[in-house]
């Protein structure tokens, strides 16, 4: 038979692994837009599982948590997706954003070969046909 002092003890640890993971709900949801979501989902999920322990439900600030936690990794699960997706999408659909983003490259291109000028003092592509030639023989 449990104590009450086991039972207390019990209790205290699973108030406060709702209340990290409640903690770690609210960060999930304020760092979607700044740094790792998804670990922080990820942890406040498990932690509210976690503070169920042996009891039949979770605590009111551990339902919440968990809460926060899916929707933190839903938010940035679809966030995600639409960073990825979208430039795609648009490559693809729209020409003048096809043009800039060509331009852009092409821009970045010569900047690039007028660095590797300045430090090398050659240009780039007479530098890759010495670096064939040596290896060719």
């Amino acid at each position: 038979m449990e104590t009450e002092a086991q039972f207390n003890s019990k209790e205290q640890s699973a108030d406060r692994l709702a209340t990290a993971s409640f903690v770690m709900g609210i960060i999930s949801i304020v760092s979607v837009l700044c740094c790792c979501p998804f670990v922080f989902s990820a942890i406040g999920i498990v932690l509210a599982l976690l503070s169920k322990g042996a009891s039949d439900a979770l605590r009111p600030r551990a339902k919440t948590g968990l809460i926060l936690s899916i929707a933190g990794l839903v938010i940035s699960f679809v966030l995600t997706i639409f960073t990825i997706v979208f430039p795609i999408v648009m490559y693809k659909t729209n020409p003048e954003f096809r043009k800039n983003i060509n331009n852009a490259m092409e821009e970045s291109l010569q900047q690039d070969e007028e660095l590797f000028r300045q430090i090398y003092g050659d240009d780039v592509y007479e530098q890759m046909q010495q670096i064939i030639k040596e290896d060719s023989l």
